[in-house]
């Protein structure tokens, strides 16, 4: 009779693979990794829970690559280049062996397409649901912006498209918006699948003069921005760059303002630059706003006509 698999198993079977031999990661056998030379190491951990941060009954081999892209988020920030991950992985007593492999797998794409690897982590079985904790490592970072650089008279830049990552969960959690299923699979891959935009960090990185990732709404992540920098801002929101889709679900009324601009999810760079860098913006990032001396954040619509909103409206609060 075949012994019963178990945590080793799993690590031996399907996560060394992940190291891709790189020597750092010592074979995933010992409890730490060992990097001789690495120069401007960046750091981050992010956690990714079952019914916090996806719904439940989400695949686990979405979860799984999902965390990691998260996390690579944060590195995209800094203008870091990824270099590893470590993953911390928490499984529900009733959690299946044969599932695993889909772990697996759900880390193994990420790892490929960023052309990095796994360098450790730890696995453990209790209560709760399944949970991902992600350290990611980037390198060659040089000047760091950060959240408190911000100065008056900057412009407020966003790279790519607010809100279908938001449009993208109300649809996995049934909301209905009378869409064609092409777009339906196109929004809730945006929430699923997030892109972080590692190589615009990297560029933006050399101007910007503060810069974050869109994770827990746009003027949650402003407010960061203006706290730390001791500034103010105002966004008009008719510059916002929004898809077909959006825009015409918005014209429905089915989605408010107040939704796309502090639903989160959508992972993109929310940085800042003096005017006169305005010419190194790449076609992808839009102007939406400008940094004020005054402090607090003002929402501008059509006729100039202030939106109302309250700080603890501003995003995702996380306790």
């Amino acid at each position: 009779m075949a012994s019963k698999k178990n945590e080793f198993d799993f690590i031996k079977e399907q996560l060394n693979p992940l190291s891709y031999g790189k020597k750092e990661a010592r074979n995933l056998v010992d409890d730490c990794a060992f990097f001789k030379n690495v120069k401007g190491l960046t750091i981050s951990v992010d956690s990714s829970i079952e019914g916090v941060h996806v719904p439940k009954g989400t695949s686990v081999g979405i979860q799984s690559e999902r965390s990691v892209l998260r996390a690579l988020s944060d590195l995209a920030a800094f203008g870091a280049k990824p270099l590893c991950i470590f993953a911390s992985i928490s499984l529900p007593k009733t959690f299946k062996y044969r599932l695993l492999k889909e772990i697996a797998l759900g880390f193994k794409r990420v790892l490929d397409d960023y052309k990095i690897f796994l360098a450790g982590g730890d696995i453990s079985s209790y209560e709760g649901p399944l949970n991902f904790s992600i350290t990611v490592l980037g390198e060659k970072t040089t000047n760091i912006s950060g959240r408190s650089g911000a100065k008056p008279g900057d412009l407020v830049v966003m790279s790519g498209k607010l809100g279908d990552a938001y449009i993208g969960r109300m649809l996995i959690e049934k909301n209905y918006y009378d869409l064609k299923t092409e777009e339906i699979k196109k929004l809730t891959k945006k929430f699923y699948r997030p892109s972080p935009r590692i190589k615009l960090g990297m560029t933006i990185n050399k101007f910007s003069t503060s810069t974050i990732d869109i994770s827990d709404g746009l003027l949650s992540e402003l407010n960061h921005i203006c706290v730390n920098s001791n500034v103010g801002a105002f966004i008009n929101v008719e510059k916002l760059p929004l898809s077909k889709v959006l825009k015409s679900v918005m014209k429905n009324k089915k989605i408010r303002y107040l939704d796309i601009l502090t639903g989160g999810d959508d992972y993109e760079l929310l940085y800042t630059v003096n005017p006169s860098n305005i010419g190194r913006l790449d076609s992808e990032s839009s102007v939406i706003g400008e940094i004020v001396k005054k402090s607090g954040i003002k929402v501008i619509s059509k006729n100039s006509l202030a939106l109302k909103f309250k700080k603890d409206e501003f995003g995702y609060k996380h306790f």
